[in-house]
């Protein structure tokens, strides 16, 4: 696993990181903060393979940050600002992500990082972001679900039922299990029993998302997540 950081003075953006960093199955996320003394304190500690640092922040700048780290890790600078581009790659960084940062563009740059460490005894397998599908296994079928057609998910005791343009589909999984499974870029948990694709939602409001099928409540304890998701 690479142990990952993030610094960001925005809290929106250090949460839609977080979300990014918890898909990829190589990636252990050590700390997500908004203050840069603080990602400052654990860098100087050591035990840090990998940054994503923004350049624009009030008490001390990306760069600023950098050229004072002794032994620096991997670095990906995020920012909202292109010309500061030339900057970071002069500080040999691995990658530079424009705001708002694109899951797929994510992925191209932590595969990038992963790929740059052969000196790690630990074999990592690259994430694949060509794959965009589900396979659920349904009455003895094992049946392949393209995650664009997939309207949303129900969540039942022992079961599931996935709603797509298709028809609907029982697989033998509870919610946690199906989750697990659906990419973090694309979906979100918003009720105990839903989970929605975030691109096929019309509208919503703080008690529900409109769906083109139908009206999704949002559990309480979900509300704000979502939010910050739909707001970042």
């Amino acid at each position: 696993m690479l142990k990952t950081i993030i610094i960001d003075d925005e809290l929106p953006a250090v949460k839609v990181l977080t979300s990014f960093v918890e898909s990829i199955p190589f990636l252990e996320l050590t700390l997500a903060t908004t203050n840069a003394f603080e990602g400052l304190n654990v860098l100087n500690m050591g035990q840090v393979d990998l940054l994503f640092v923004d350049i624009e922040m009030p008490d001390i700048s990306g760069i600023e940050l950098l050229k004072s780290l002794q032994n620096s890790p991997l670095v990906i600078l995020t920012t909202a600002y292109e010309e500061y581009a030339l900057q970071g790659f002069e500080l040999d960084v691995i990658d530079y992500l424009m705001k708002p940062i694109r899951f797929e563009r994510f992925v191209r740059a932590v595969n990038k990082a992963q790929r740059s460490l052969p000196f790690k005894t630990e074999q990592f397998t690259a994430y694949q972001e060509e794959n965009e599908y589900i396979t659920l296994k349904v009455e003895y079928k094992n049946i392949k679900i393209s995650f664009e057609d997939i309207l949303y998910v129900e969540g039942l005791k022992d079961y599931v039922k996935v709603y797509t343009v298709q028809g609907m589909y029982m697989p033998r999984l509870n919610l946690k299990n199906i989750e697990q499974k659906l990419p973090a870029s694309k979906f979100i948990r918003v009720h105990r029993s839903f989970i929605i694709p975030i691109d096929k939602i019309i509208s919503y409001q703080k008690t529900q998302v409109q769906l083109e099928e139908r009206s999704i409540p949002i559990g309480v304890t979900y509300q704000e997540k979502l939010m910050d998701r739909l707001d970042s």
